[in-house]
């Protein structure tokens, strides 16, 4: 995935209006949503594994100045992956910032798995991101990769939240879409889901 990817497929003529653009394909209806997922999927031979925005961010959009927000190496995300993976429960991300971390470590789960005896709902997500531009590239990172649970846009440290969102993989499956819900509802999306039994008792907040 190259900036020319980007700029085609995202309708932008620079990199600086990408969080924006990436937010407009998520509130996009599902069935245009899923259709530009699959052409960035296209474009990336299906390899899901890293995270595609984290090089051309890292380099063109991330605040270092005002968030202190630096990147950790592929490499160096693979050996954390090894080492935190602890095979199956929520994955807790306190700085998630466009998602490689939790990407590596997804990816390192599935592979212990055949495609259709993995569950997302077992392996449920907890992101914190403070910064405005890295939230939009992280919602559409995770909800590509079919991934359950809660991102939360605000500080983690002072627990001050903006928004917080849920991902719902409706059919449970690792290969499909997660769609988005902005919880403004106090919860009660939470509630209807897990009353119909959609999330589990590890992803609750």
């Amino acid at each position: 995935m190259n900036k020319k990817d980007l700029f085609e497929i995202f309708r932008i003529d620079d990199l600086i209006h990408l969080p924006e653009a990436v937010m407009r394909v998520i509130d996009m209806p599902l069935e245009e949503r899923d259709a530009v997922y699959m052409r960035l999927l296209e474009r990336a031979g299906h390899d899901v594994s890293y995270d595609w925005f984290e090089k051309i961010y890292m380099e063109e959009l991330s605040n270092r100045k005002d968030h202190a927000q630096f990147f950790t190496p592929p490499a160096v995300g693979e050996v954390l992956a090894g080492i935190a993976d602890a095979g199956k429960g929520p994955i807790h991300e306190p700085a998630a910032g466009t998602g490689g971390l939790v990407i590596k470590l997804w990816g390192h789960r599935m592979r212990k798995y055949l495609p259709w005896d993995f569950r997302p709902s077992e392996n449920m997500v907890n992101c914190w991101e403070i910064s405005d531009r890295s939230v939009p590239l992280l919602l559409l990172n995770l909800s590509m990769r079919g991934m359950m649970g809660y991102v939360y846009h605000g500080d983690t440290l002072e627990q001050k939240v903006k928004m917080k969102y849920i991902l719902l993989n409706r059919k449970d499956d690792p290969l499909g879409f997660s769609e988005i819900i902005p919880d403004t509802d106090g919860n009660k999306w939470i509630q209807k889901f897990e009353e119909r039994g959609q999330l589990t008792e590890e992803g609750k907040s």
